[in-house]
């Protein structure tokens, strides 16, 4: 008995059938990223729409769809008791004065963020933050004891259950995704309950803050996977960041191993969740990435079955998709002692160059392309001939400092808040260092407690 599955049709032999699979098109991990090769006018670059997703599925509301002025308006009309058109008239005005622009609801209070409208890109997103932050935390607990303490008046009531959909059925049959990075999920749930201790906190940061987690966890996902069997699951990948206020030259490391870094890793993503789909086709029926893989085979009786089945898979994909294959050739310089790992990066290889070199390039680019928009208009600088760098701005530096501060009863050596921004995906050098420094004493929470200037402390920011 082997560890793949290779009939029926969940099987790996379903994804070269010709009968079914006519098109030969490449099945991909949805429990691994939410990216999708079909080209839509879908975007996530305004993180909004993702907020009022990941609201609904903490507050378990379900929205009738987009914000129709003429739907909401028949709604409302049928919910209140006035004498004339004239009163419901000047009543609607004043809504549409208060709540809303251009057609749009404005985010006014908590309770508000789970009615503004999201596209099917922006709901995916935020069903894969959710699977990945949420599910099996008591965060969504915290966020309804949050929203409860909150005060509506009753024309926000009325618009609000004029939006929403109470017969529409809760879906909560999304895919779910595999948290494969620990350190990540950690801060993430430490850092979401420190902004659900205020209203106003919360509301005003949690666009920026699901962005940059978004951010946080895909760049690394991307750096750690291409590390294959050698990445470490609780070890942070240094990627860095610099200020968006300061210029980055190439012998910065923000340049050579940030933006430049991360979108080398993310160009090869789809390679990896195609490698990755076949691999959870197997007899245990579990989802592995490479270091699962790797920590499942090594050692086992299993490991050289396993190899031989994963090669057999490489053997009939050159076969199910005909190329001069003579170019790609396995570094087995690079090979370890585990079999089966080094079979599934000789795949991953071969369909890596299949992509690149076999007239698919246009599905390869398509599958992160959103993504690379995504954090080149929210966290990139454009350096010029240097091209894009991952920068944040003042206001990140505020968001994560004051979160920080919060964590550690309002004070805290500067090498040591450094040292929390890098838990946090936010590692800076030298320089970088120098002008969130610089910023730090323009607001006047810098405080120093030597002559020397060694042992300095920021203080809590108002």
């Amino acid at each position: 008995m082997g560890w793949l599955d290779f009939t029926g049709d969940n099987g790996i032999n379903s994804i070269f059938d010709v009968e079914t699979n006519k098109r030969k098109g490449h099945y991909r991990d949805d429990a691994l990223i939410p990216f999708k090769t079909k080209g839509d006018n879908n975007k996530y670059e305004d993180f909004s729409g993702v907020v009022g997703a990941f609201s609904r599925l903490m507050s378990d509301t379900a929205l009738k769809g987009g914000v129709d002025m003429q739907l909401l308006r028949n709604e409302m009309k049928n919910k209140v008791d006035v004498r004339n058109d004239d009163e419901f008239n000047v009543l609607f005005h004043i809504v549409e004065e208060l709540y809303f622009s251009d057609g749009k609801l404005l985010p006014t209070n908590i309770k508000s963020l789970s009615y503004v409208h999201s596209n099917i890109t922006q709901q995916q997103v935020a069903e894969y933050l959710y699977s990945l932050f949420v599910d099996g935390t008591d965060l969504r607990d915290q966020y309804l004891l949050m929203s409860a303490k909150e005060e509506t008046n009753v024309l926000e009531n009325l618009v609000f259950s004029s939006l929403e959909d109470t017969e529409k059925s809760k879906d909560t049959s999304f895919q779910k995704a595999d948290c494969l990075l620990p350190y990540v999920k950690e801060v993430f749930i430490k850092d979401l309950k420190v902004l659900m201790r205020d209203n106003d906190i919360y509301k005003t940061y949690i666009s920026r803050f699901l962005a940059y987690y978004y951010l946080f966890y895909v760049s690394q996902l991307a750096v750690k996977l291409s590390k294959f069997e050698k990445g470490q699951r609780n070890e942070i990948e240094k990627i860095f960041f610099s200020v968006n206020w300061e210029i980055v030259t190439r012998v910065r490391p923000g340049y050579e191993y940030g933006w430049k870094y991360v979108k080398e890793a993310i160009s090869h993503m789809f390679s990896h969740s195609v490698v990755l789909e076949m691999m959870s086709r197997n007899l245990e029926n579990k989802h592995f990435d490479y270091i699962g893989i790797y920590n499942r085979m090594l050692g086992t009786d299993d490991d050289e079955t396993a190899a031989k089945e994963i090669n057999e898979v490489c053997s009939t994909y050159k076969q199910w998709i005909p190329l001069d294959y003579s170019k790609c050739k396995h570094d087995s310089q690079k090979d370890g002692v585990c079999q089966a790992s080094n079979a599934v990066r000789s795949l991953y290889e071969t369909v890596d160059y299949q992509f690149i070199n076999g007239g698919r390039a246009s599905h390869y680019r398509g599958y992160n392309k959103k993504f690379i928009d995504f954090a080149q208009k929210n966290f990139g600088k454009w350096g010029g001939t240097s091209g894009y760098i991952m920068a944040v701005n003042e206001n990140d530096i505020v968001m994560f400092t004051k979160i920080i501060l919060d964590e550690n009863d309002g004070k805290i050596r500067l090498s040591k808040l450094f040292t929390e921004f890098e838990k946090r995906g936010l590692l800076f050098d030298r320089e970088s260092k120098k002008k969130i420094t610089i910023l730090y004493e323009k607001m006047n929470l810098l405080e120093k407690r030597s002559d020397s200037g060694d042992a300095q402390y920021v203080k809590s920011i108002l």
